[in-house]
């Protein structure tokens, strides 16, 4: 066999098989694998991730206020030109009222030569027609056409 011999008077001998380490030396290794095993990883790519989602959220926050205070531009450009059509409207209202009275109509026919039609109106006959004759007819009591 190829092994290590550790030779002791008292002792008895122990041969170790070829290859195999030292208790020493397998404690030490173990100690090594349990510091790797329990050694924390790196704090820049974490800090480097939650630094960048923070920039990230807060682009997207400037961005959206940014497309609300235009829409909020917007708005209040639409409310004054509705305000404007709204006065427009009811003055345009006022003067109808104005010309729809008599006394404003006749002012304004006196300029273009119109005169006030002061004649009978006559009625214009168009002929007999099929249910006047029916009703001119006297009828006897109960009876019904």
């Amino acid at each position: 066999m190829g092994g290590t011999r550790t030779l002791t008077p008292d002792a008895p001998v122990r041969v170790s098989p070829a290859g195999a380490e030292a208790p020493e030396v397998q404690a030490t290794s173990r100690v090594r694998s349990a510091r790797s095993a329990f050694r924390r990883p790196p704090r820049a790519p974490f800090v480097l991730l939650v630094v960048g989602l923070m920039c990230g959220g807060l682009v997207t926050l400037l961005l959206l206020n940014t497309v609300l205070a235009q829409d909020s531009f917007k708005l209040t450009d639409l409310r004054s030109s509705t305000d404007q059509l709204h006065e427009q409207a009811a003055t345009l209202e006022g003067e109808l009222r104005v010309w729809d009275q008599p006394g404003a109509i006749e002012e304004a026919a006196k300029p273009l030569g119109v005169e006030k039609d002061t004649t009978a109106p006559r009625f214009v006959k168009a002929g007999p027609s099929v249910g006047a004759a029916d009703a001119a007819t006297p009828r006897e009591e109960g009876m019904v056409k």
